[in-house]
């Protein structure tokens, strides 16, 4: 009786495992640690490239901070003020640039040993009317007139007894040459030809023409002419004591060729205006920049070009003279940083990427499990997201430019058309999220790719034609450029220039990410393995190989197909389903009949059926082959996957 009772065991239902059992076996699963394994490397990577251990620089050109900043910590920063000080310091010290032609006094030399040879060749009573005009240049009347009771021609007479000994004048040309030495070197000049902002007032520089390298630096008390004419007695007079063998009377020949060369002693030095201003310039470059410390808790200020202290405000637009300085100060703050600090925000920073995965993953698990279980698509799909933060990143770095948008744009048109609209959405929130956090933005950031991101991402519907997708990216302009100028707004930025500069930059990275998406797309549909309405249009060509081959060959099966893809474009279209994507499969689900088109009836004109002379496991095997061959045709033709799908199942699973 026992054995014909029901069995209890069978019918009863299963009691649920607890949780913990559940995880644990879930986590023994080797695909599960492969895709955890997927996820923790690309979250070191983020971490790594944007180095996930320092805090980030969120300051930008145009945008006005929300309190005064103050230093951190102790930094030096350039001190334009002080720099300037110094340019201007070594301006008013440079040594101008005089030119010195030697030759005049050489030729004013000879000319005074000429006359001495006249004047030493005649006597006062034999002399010419010349050689009075020659006599009167040594006697000066001021000179004269000190000397009560003695004649032009007393001195005259005295003079060439004084030379009498020295016949050749050998000895007067010796000290003339020795006296004239540092003259020869320096030159003269009459004043100074440069102004005070040209350079030093007191100092120059002179070379002799034609050796600019010989520069020699010189007061220009030695040689202005005034202060020259004034030690000419003594230079003489001390040189021709040196002759005394063959000069007599020192003081008084010293005195009579010092009245012949005061008033002919000729301008040497001539202003070099080119060198001048081009050695002032490079004097003004070469000047080092001043320093200036900040200490902790000290307001940043700015120096501007204008040379005004500038603090940085809040509600104050920056430029890039601020940026500048808060640079410096963040690069100082951040290497002043603990280890201990490093590891904390390392690990947050980390934490936050799994918690972005994590929703993904859970998304993923429930609403698109099979990008989950396919493993190549869950990396490509982790790797878009880790290149767009990292090429939003990039695009952040230059301080003037607002370009991270358009990789984050890029990125969510790409997963709405590869994918579907709904998961472009989410990771297009979930790559703004990332960025705004790592990059340090505040919530106006984060609204503003999000608006980017999900308004490009509604638009990509049914996409037949490229021109759409530069019609996505005008409207997600359209979006942006209103939702930057708001939030940012209500955020505390005030009304200004720079703010809707800040739009047209945001706006501007929209559209042009519509326009790059044109370029972008054929590649992208080869990375994910996806098709646009735009390659399955170019598949319904009528030239299409294939197709030409099918019309050819086997023309029954051509209007067969015609047929089959009319009636199966329209019962997707009634449910919802990709029309499109079954109208190309339905051309070219019967390609495989090419191999052997006559063993079909609809390609049969003759009324000869093949199969006749076949057994029927022969027929079958023929007719069943054509999917086989359907699919190897249409790799070689390098159909796209879903369309070969179609092939292979036309016929059931």
């Amino acid at each position: 009786m026992s054995n014909l009772l029901p069995n209890r065991n069978r019918w009863m239902v299963p009691a649920p495992k607890p949780a913990l059992i559940k995880a644990t076996e879930f986590f023994k699963r080797g695909d599960v640690w492969a895709r955890l394994g997927i996820g923790a490397a690309t979250a070191l990577l983020l971490w790594a490239a944007t180095a996930g251990w320092s805090p980030p620089f969120a300051y930008r050109v145009r945008e006005a901070p929300l309190r005064d900043m103050h230093a951190r910590t102790e930094f030096e920063f350039k001190d334009f003020k002080k720099r300037n000080e110094l340019r201007d310091e070594a301006k008013r010290n440079f040594l101008c640039l005089y030119a010195h032609d030697q030759l005049d006094l050489e030729q004013l030399r000879q000319a005074l040993i000429d006359d001495v040879f006249r004047v030493k060749q005649a006597e006062f009573d034999d002399a010419s009317e010349e050689d009075e005009k020659v006599w009167n240049k040594f006697v000066s009347n001021e000179a004269l007139g000190k000397a009560e009771g003695v004649t032009s021609e007393d001195w005259y007479n005295r003079f060439r007894k004084a030379l009498e000994r020295d016949e050749t004048l050998d000895s007067l040309k010796r000290a003339l040459d020795k006296a004239f030495i540092d003259i020869d070197k320096y030159g003269l000049l009459e004043t100074l030809e440069h102004s005070v902002g040209d350079g030093s007032m007191e100092e120059i520089e002179v070379y002799p023409k034609g050796g600019f390298q010989n520069r020699r630096r010189v007061k220009v008390a030695d040689v202005r002419l005034a202060e020259v004419r004034e030690k000419l007695d003594e230079l003489l007079l001390a040189e021709i004591r040196n002759e005394a063998e063959s000069i007599d009377e020192a003081n008084f020949v010293a005195a009579r060729l010092t009245d012949w060369l005061k008033p002919q002693l000729p301008v040497t030095l001539s202003f070099d205006r080119t060198e001048s201003e081009r050695g002032a310039d490079e004097a003004e470059r070469n000047v080092p920049m001043a320093m200036r410390t900040y200490k902790p808790g000290e307001q940043l200020e700015q120096t501007g070009f204008d040379l005004d202290q500038q603090g940085i405000e809040a509600n104050t637009p920056l430029d890039s003279n601020d940026i500048e300085l808060l640079l410096a100060e963040h690069e100082a703050y951040v290497a002043s940083r603990s280890t201990g600090a490093r590891f904390i925000r390392s690990v947050l920073y980390l934490g936050m990427f799994a918690a972005l995965f994590g929703l993904i993953a859970q998304y993923l698990y429930y609403r698109e499990q099979q990008l989950l279980l396919n493993l190549r698509q869950f990396t490509i799909l982790l790797a878009s997201v880790c290149l767009t933060i990292l090429a939003a990143w990039l695009a952040a770095m230059n301080v003037q430019w607002r370009a991270e948008i358009i990789p984050v744009t890029l990125f969510a048109m790409t997963v709405a058309i590869a994918y579907h609209i709904e998961l472009a959405l989410i990771l297009g929130a979930v790559v703004a999220l990332a960025f705004t956090v790592a990059h340090g933005y505040d919530l106006a950031e984060f609204v503003t790719l999000t608006a980017a991101s999900s308004s490009s991402a509604l638009m990509c519907r049914n996409i037949r034609s490229r021109t759409k997708l530069v019609n996505v990216g005008m409207i997600a302009a359209l979006v942006v450029f209103p939702t930057v100028i708001g939030v940012q707004y209500l955020m505390g930025q005030p009304i200004t220039l720079g703010l809707f500069t800040n739009a047209l930059w945001f706006a501007g990275g929209a559209g042009f990410a519509g326009g790059v998406m044109t370029v972008l797309l054929p590649f992208l549909e080869r990375i994910f393995d996806f098709q646009t309405d735009i390659s399955l249009l170019e598949l319904t060509d009528a030239n299409h190989p294939l197709l030409k081959e099918l019309v050819q060959r086997a023309p029954g099966t051509y209007n067969h197909s015609i047929n089959v893809a009319s009636m199966s474009e329209a019962a997707a279209d009634s449910i919802g389903a990709n029309g499109l994507l079954c109208r190309v499969g339905a051309y070219f689900h019967d390609v495989g009949k090419l191999r052997k088109p006559e063993y079909f009836i609809e390609n049969q004109d003759s009324g000869v059926n093949k199969h006749d002379d076949l057994v029927p496991t022969m027929s079958t095997l023929v007719i069943i082959a054509h999917v086989k061959d359907g699919a190897e045709i249409a790799k070689k033709h390098r159909l796209p996957k879903r369309v070969i799908d179609l092939i292979m199942q036309h016929h059931g699973t």
